[in-house]
């Protein structure tokens, strides 16, 4: 306990007086005065910092009596027993408070910091981790959450890089120490979080190097130069460039593994985990769908694990439902339930290496394996005869799953991907498509009150008939109407009736149709996306093989081909033999590329002079 007034900023502020934490410390604009007197305690701060502080150069008129009335209200609320604190002094035109330094958290942390150093260069590599470990706890969110002000959004700046520093040192001891596979993990993502910041390129380059993966670490050096020189024209510093030589010339450590890989021993207590997300409390539909994937999932089992997969169009519904039977089922693997996303769609899909450290991990493996081969026999090891569910989310391909797949029988593996898997042991491969009428009624309905729907019916089939009955248009749809209650539904549904605009007007905070639809468009080969702006526009609602070939100016069985490709890509959706349908949001996304691309070709048509444009009309002209 520290006597008198202490602070609290490396999260919510809070304010203790010998230790009892005392009532909320009132407005922001008020918390934004107690900082600078805080961080700047036993010096004097006069009014024209304190204001600049809190409002920088262009102050409300009142902002003078503002802060007079913040410190008399400040020092009622830190002051004992009825009197006002008598360590907040008027100087001058300004205040000080008195105060010691180690009364804040902030600077407490910043002291271990540099008292770890100091004990890692003698050589007392634990004591410094435990001093660490102690600063680190001092943190309890986002530093100084809530207040604001130019002075709090630099400070917020600061305690962020100090308590990135600690956990680079925490880093840096663990891989002194030889912790080299525990540290692997954590410091791809701070590396992916912090791309700029090479010391941690650095410490996963030495990190992968002492494991064993010289070419994992040569690759991480790649990546960041890469990134350095083509957003910066930067080469990296002497530090990363000199240890980029080191393992080229195997000039480090020798890559030994130091700590031992202990498994925990049939009968007794083991590590459960339970990573699946939380289901959707207004889940809609998919019945039929709910009750077959249960029944596979928990039904009398063969030789071999339930491997199931659901495929379709993005915004279908694939994740939801995958994480919804999950949670049916999951009494039925009482050992677990693992989850990653792959991101299989995105630029940086998930390799099965990253993942597999991250299952075993999870089980309780300390000292994870070096190499996809070592890891993928340990994670086999450690499932046989235990009772498991994943879910794996957003796959690419095949690829990348096969490594993930356990070779136990009591166990279960739920895969969502878009394009559909080829390749892979499936007990079951199923297709969704987009809700019927009812189900995206009965969706809508959920969020926005029945009575809403009932007085507008026409207008609220409309909508679900623009959104082309897709679960994740009618989720953004049923989140815009809900937080804008005096619209009527016929507002919406003429917003969505504009063709130009029903793609941009379905997105909302970080969901987005138009992003769902795009990453998937990215991936098509050249031939295969113009094919598709040209059945956007050039084709009805069944698309058949010949109307096909009459748009795309190919014969039958090339036509075909490319048909086949945008089915197996999800873009389009088999009907009847030889006929295609496609999602009428996928149609108006489409088009939307299209008249983008023929805008971006006419602002690259240069304009012609007088000159030339009398030589055109003349020359035709007759004669």
């Amino acid at each position: 306990m520290i006597p008198g007034l202490g602070f609290d900023v490396l999260g919510e502020m809070r304010a203790y007086r010998d230790g009892t934490e005392l009532p909320r410390l009132g407005a922001p604009q008020q918390q934004g005065t107690l900082l600078v007197l805080l961080l700047l305690a036993g010096h004097a701060v006069s009014m024209t910092q304190l204001v600049k502080a809190l409002w920088g150069e262009e102050p409300p008129a009142a902002a003078v009596r503002s802060i007079r009335t913040h410190i008399w209200r400040l020092r009622g609320l830190l002051g004992s027993e009825g009197s006002p604190a008598h360590e907040l002094l008027s100087v001058g035109d300004g205040y000080r408070l008195d105060i010691g330094a180690s009364a804040v958290d902030a600077n407490r942390a910043e002291a271990m910091l540099k008292k770890a150093l100091r004990l890692r260069l003698a050589g007392q590599s634990d004591t410094a981790s435990d001093i660490l470990d102690e600063a680190m706890d001092l943190w309890r969110g986002d530093p100084l959450a809530g207040v604001p002000g130019p002075f709090a959004e630099r400070q917020r700046d600061r305690l962020s890089e100090l308590r990135l520093t600690v956990t680079e040192e925490q880093l840096e001891l663990d891989l002194a120490r030889g912790r080299h596979q525990m540290t692997i993990l954590r410091l791809r993502e701070l590396a992916d979080a912090y791309p700029l910041r090479e010391r941690l390129h650095g410490l996963l380059m030495r990190a992968l190097y002492a494991a064993g993966r010289q070419a994992d670490a040569l690759a991480v050096f790649n990546a960041t130069r890469t990134l350095l020189v083509e957003e910066y024209g930067l080469e990296p510093g002497p530090q990363l460039t000199e240890l980029h030589q080191r393992i080229l010339q195997g000039d480090l450590l020798p890559a030994t593994v130091t700590e031992t890989v202990t498994v925990t021993p049939p009968g007794s207590a083991r590590l459960v985990p339970a990573q699946l997300p939380p289901d959707l409390p207004d889940f809609t539909g998919r019945t039929a769908e709910i009750d077959e994937l249960c029944e596979l999932l928990t039904g009398s089992r063969g030789s071999a694990p339930a491997v199931v997969s659901l495929t379709g169009m993005s915004g279908v519904g694939k994740s939801v439902l995958a994480v919804h039977v999950a949670h049916r089922v999951r009494d039925a693997y009482p050992d677990g339930q693992l989850f990653w996303d792959l991101r299989g769609s995105g630029d940086r899909p998930a390799h099965s290496s990253e993942v597999l450290a991250g299952f075993l991990s999870a089980l309780g493996v300390e000292a994870v394996p070096a190499g996809t081969a070592a890891r993928c026999r340990m994670f086999r090891s450690l499932l046989d005869g235990r009772k498991m569910l994943l879910v794996l989310d957003d796959a690419r391909d095949a690829d990348q799953v096969r490594d993930l797949l356990p070779g136990s029988s009591s166990c279960a593996v739920v895969v969502t991907h878009r394009a559909r898997l080829a390749g892979l042991p499936l007990t079951r491969q199923l297709g969704l498509r987009s809700f019927t009428h009812h189900e995206a009624l009965e969706l809508l309905g959920r969020t926005l009150g029945r009575h809403r729907l009932e007085r507008e019916p026409d207008e609220a089939l409309f909508l679900t008939e623009a959104c082309g009955g897709l679960p994740l248009a009618l989720r953004i749809l049923a989140t815009r109407l809900a937080a804008r209650p005096d619209w009527s539904l016929a507002v919406m549904g003429e917003r969505l009736g504009n063709e130009r605009r029903t793609v941009a007007e379905l997105q909302v905070g970080g969901l987005s149709v138009s992003n769902a639809l795009e990453s998937g468009y990215r991936r098509l080969p050249p031939e295969q996306a113009r094919a598709l702006r040209l059945l956007a526009r050039g084709t009805g609602e069944q698309i058949t093989l010949s109307a096909a070939a009459t748009v795309l100016h190919a014969d039958r069985f090339a036509t075909e081909d490319l048909l086949e490709a945008l089915v197996d890509a999800v873009l389009l959706e088999p009907a009847t033999p030889g006929s295609y349908t496609m999602h009428p949001l996928v149609r108006r996304f489409a088009r939307h590329h299209t008249r983008a691309k023929e805008t971006a070709k006419l602002r690259t048509v240069p304009a012609l002079s007088a000159a030339s444009r009398w030589t055109t009309y003349a020359v035709s002209q007759p004669k």
